[in-house]
This record gives structure tokens, sequence and C-alpha cells, in this order.
């Protein structure tokens, strides 16, 4: 528990997620559509500053107010669409937010993440941080798995025994016992006779999860309402190739390392590169949109961003439940995380632009989200923040 948040913890969160629910039930008004895009740009801001710092936990308290002003704002919206059956993609994309930023924030004083160092054949149930796990771990052996005919890390394989339960644990797959989930990760490459296992109790999961499939499935609503277009498809499809076959050519399949050998691999790129190519288009038909000649491509613009918009989510949401897999947890900070944040909060600005927005203030913030997302792509590498990235691997 960080010590910092232990005032904050249960009941105490409970408390106060339950004031902010009857507030939001409570409120008298309608949700604010300008009080949105100021929230969304101040959370957008505030990520890509941390986008270019090094990865700091402490540093994001100064967010938590934009964060609590983001989760009332949308538990209102959803509100408002419930009460007045507005389409199912709004109502689930305000309340999954909703959802799964409060289990963030009012979750965050109750968890526990902490390493644990294992001897072989030796039990253990005391952590680094003094924090007494409620069984007892002895490590029986480790050992690293190789890509055939090299000398390059294809798996890293524990088996430990849990009281008197044997349990594998490999990158990627680790183990869940009353609550705790626990991940290898590190160990003694010479003799194998000792190993740093990561031990997380996250009560915030169910809600965070459940946020995220109320996010899903209004992106997937989202994308069938935008690609009505017989256009818009396969021109995306075309570019997102592109897109992809550029992307992969940097990395060697052959030998990827362990943190690279998931199911959420192929699915997080390939959102990406869909994204990449609906706000290239979506920027395409807003430039297209001031010559008279091309003037109808500009209703083709806001579709495509909204796309855009939602594969990014998708892509986010398939990164955390990746990450969640690997190291323990959804959200690190990491610089190209932060910066994947900024570029979709940058997309929801242009899509709660007023209703008579001007075709100028749509192509600013669609020119500012295909900027973040390049910093996202391979921008973030050049900065100081990425030497400590966890999203650097395998690009020697």
């Amino acid at each position: 528990m960080n010590p910092e948040l232990q005032i904050l913890a249960f009941p105490l969160s409970l408390i106060a997620a339950a004031i902010m629910f009857v507030v939001i039930l409570l409120f008298p008004k309608k949700s604010f559509r300008l009080a949105s895009l100021g929230v969304l740009a101040l959370l957008a801001v505030g990520f890509a500053v941390l986008g270019c710092l090094k990865p700091d936990p402490k540093l994001v308290f100064w967010m938590v107010p934009a964060m609590l002003a983001a989760i009332f704002l949308c538990g209102v919206a959803a509100r408002d669409a419930i009460r007045s059956r507005q389409n199912l993609s709004f109502t689930l994309s305000h309340l999954g937010l909703c959802v799964l930023l409060a289990s963030s924030v009012f979750a965050a004083p109750d968890c526990i993440s902490t390493g644990i160092i294992l001897e072989k054949d030796k039990p253990s149930q005391l952590t680094e941080d003094g924090v007494p796990l409620p069984f007892e771990l002895t490590l029986r052996e480790v050992g690293t798995e190789y890509h055939e005919g090299t000398q390059l890390p294809k798996q890293y394989r524990c088996t430990i025994d849990i009281n008197s339960e044997t349990r594998q644990i490999s990158v990627n797959h680790p183990t869940l016992h009353k609550g705790w989930l626990l991940y290898l990760s590190d160990f003694d490459r010479q003799d194998g006779r000792r190993a740093l296992l990561r031990a997380v109790r996250d009560p915030s999961i169910p809600g965070v999860l459940l946020g995220m499939v109320m996010l899903l499935a209004a992106a997937v609503l989202g994308l069938k309402r935008s690609w009505r277009s017989r256009l818009v498809l396969p021109a995306l499809l075309i570019l997102a190739l592109v897109f992809t076959l550029v992307s992969v050519s940097r990395i060697r399949f052959g030998t990827l390392p362990p943190a690279l050998r998931s199911f959420w691999f192929a699915p997080h790129l390939i959102v990406y590169m869909l994204a990449y190519a609906a706000l290239a288009l979506s920027i395409i038909c807003s430039l297209a949109a001031f010559f008279p000649r091309f003037s109808k491509l500009g209703a083709l613009a806001r579709p495509l961003l909204e796309s855009s918009s939602s594969l990014i989510l998708m892509g986010i949401i398939f990164g955390s439940i990746w990450a969640q897999l690997s190291w323990g947890d959804y959200w690190a900070w990491d610089a190209k995380e932060c910066w994947a944040a900024a570029t979709y909060l940058l997309t929801l600005c242009a899509t709660h632009l007023p209703p008579k927005h001007s075709r100028a203030a749509f192509l600013a913030a669609a020119l500012l989200s295909f900027a973040a997302m390049q910093m996202t792509w391979y921008g973030v590498n050049l900065l100081p923040s990425a030497q400590s990235s966890m999203h650097t691997y395998n690009t020697k």
C-alpha cells in the first residue's frame, strides 16, 4: 500500500465513491459539453507532460482533481443518456469510462504491489517491504527456455510451492492465489537458486475490467456506425497495411523476447495500425474539404476521427490487459502509455467540439491528435523518459 494514501484506504475510499455516486444521481443540471472539453484538454496536456518525464507515480497526484472531474462529468453524461435513451454507444462509452476511472482512483489506496526474494527450497512469506503474505512461498526451480539454435531467451519459467501446492509461473502467465497475483520478475541466471517474484493485490481489477468491457462494446458500436460509407473501410485497410508493414519490418518475430510472446501482441498492433490509418485519412479529408472540388470529402472527416478514437481506445485496453498479465500493472505511467492516453484524449476533444464548430477548429484538433500519435509511435523513443521505458525492448 502506498504510505501517502493509507489515510484514504477502505472504508473511506468506499464512502468517497458512494458520495460521488449520489452527487452524480442528484446533480440537477445536464452534462456540460464545454466543461467536458476543458477537462479532456487538461488531462491530455497532463498525460503529455508525464510522457516526457521518467515514470514516477508520485507525479500523478496533481492530476487527481482532473480525474475526479472526468469521473463526475462521465457519470452525469451516462445518467442523462440513460434517462433520455440515447444511443447505446454513447451511454456505454461514458458509463464505462466513469466505472474504469472510479475503480482506479478510489481503489488506489488499497492496492499492494511488492517484491519477494526467494531462495531455492527455503520457505518465505515476508516481502521486501515487510508486508507478510497470507501464504508461504518456496522456490523449487527456475530457468530459461531459449530460441532454437540461439542464446536468445524465449521464455522465463519457475516452479514454486504455495503452502503445499505446486504452481508454474512464466512471463505473461502469472498465478492467482487468495486474491494475490504472483509474477516472475527476475532470477539468478548463474545457478538458478534465487528468484524475485512480484506479489500484487489489486481490488480495482473487477471494476477496471467491467469498465473496459463497456468501453470495448461502445467502441465496436461506434465503429459500426462510422463505417457506413463504402469508401471508409477499404481505404482504412489499405493504409493500415502500409503502416503495419512499416512497423513489423523492425520486429524480429523469430526471436521475440518473452514479454512480446503474448496473445495480445497481434490485436494490440493491428488496431493501432488501423487507428493511424483512420486519423491520417481524417486529416486528408479535412484538408480536402477546404477546396470546393473536394468539399464532399469533409463529411468523412468526423466519422474517420471517431473511428480512430475508438481504435486507439481498443489498443490501449488490449495493451493494458497485456501489461496486467505481464508485470502486474495495467497502467504503469510509462512514457508510451502516457502519450497514447494523450492521443486518445485529443481525439475526444475533437468529438466534443460544439455542434457549430468551424472546420479549422476540427482540423486543428485532428492535427494535434496526429502529432501526439507520432510521439506515441516513434517520437517518444527520443525522449529521456524512454530510457527506462518498458516499450523499448527488441529495438537493438
